[in-house]
């Protein structure tokens, strides 16, 4: 009897080991993937908006190409950096900086020291608006230290990378503060389009709807300053209408989502998508148009 048990033991070591490495030779990402534990990047565009709390870090790949949106809070950075490598991320062709606050840029370091950046896109701010934060300094210093093309980006601009489409739509003036001065993007995809608006608010947001009234609508919509009731207006949202909203927001954050603004974006036939509620949302779109959704939650 304990010989058996002994041997049963064993050939379920065994087998446990046999998995393991055939997952890692036929290389386990792919097979999680597949299995539904990981959102499938594989094939089409996949845009993440990871889990970081009230802040932002939006992953996105296309063929080989590695696209971050923001870095979240510093303490945060390991988490962006783990979901990177999850994806064998070793370069990052393009990094953005929206803005200069900290739950936007506080693990900017981190990511520029870890792995090898192409360029780096940041809005155009005076000094006097921008807050000298450590986190700030730092992301400076590391673009510096590793001698990253930076480049301070301007409405109406476009930079392709494949078959993605990037479009800055704003700032297109200067602003007194830092939200509205937020590099509002544009991605677009073969038939799918995403807006990302970092935490732009109102001032910035009319300036879209009279800059852009004809062309501002996406599929889905990066929804402004953590669903803040500075904006997301009704009129913007019937001008964007998307299918999709998606919040990057944290547990017991005070008054955010703002309750008008989820009434706005219900109102609208809005599908909500919030990080707090669904943990890291990934829209993975095909070339033929579809959309399909994977969250962790």
């Amino acid at each position: 009897m304990i010989k058996s048990k002994y041997f049963k033991f064993l050939i379920t070591v065994i087998i446990f080991i046999l998995v393991f490495v055939i997952c890692f030779l036929l290389n386990w990402q792919w097979i999680f993937s597949k299995a539904g534990f990981y959102p499938d990047r594989s094939e089409g565009m996949s845009v993440s908006f990871i889990d970081v709390g009230k802040a932002d870090a939006i992953f996105i790949t296309c063929d080989d190409y590695n696209i971050l949106i923001d870095a979240g809070e510093d303490y945060k950075a390991d988490r962006v950096i783990s979901y990177l490598k999850r994806y064998n991320t070793e370069k990052i062709d393009l990094l953005i900086s929206t803005h200069p606050d900290n739950d936007h840029i506080g693990g900017m370091s981190s990511i520029i020291n870890e792995f090898e950046v192409e360029r780096f896109w940041q809005s155009e701010i005076d000094e006097n608006v921008i807050s000298q934060t450590s986190a700030y300094k730092n992301m400076i210093t590391s673009l510096e230290n590793k001698n990253v093309n930076t480049e301070y980006k301007e409405a109406k601009s476009t930079y392709s990378l494949g078959d993605l489409t990037f479009t800055v739509l704003s700032p297109g003036k200067k602003y007194d503060d830092t939200n509205n001065s937020s590099l509002i993007i544009r991605l677009d995809y073969f038939d799918t389009s995403f807006l990302f608006m970092g935490d732009a608010e109102t001032e910035a947001e009319q300036d879209l709807i009279n800059n852009y009234q004809d062309t501002l609508q996406a599929d889905v919509l990066k929804v402004s300053h953590h669903g803040s009731n500075n904006g997301s207006s009704y009129e913007f949202l019937q001008l964007v209408s998307p299918r999709y909203g998606v919040i990057s927001v944290g547990d017991n954050t005070v008054n955010l989502p703002n309750k008008a603004c989820i009434e706005r974006l219900e109102s609208n036939n809005i599908e909500i998508l919030r990080t707090d509620l669904q943990g890291t949302v990934t829209i993975n779109a095909k070339n033929d148009g579809n959309i399909q959704i994977h969250t962790e939650k």
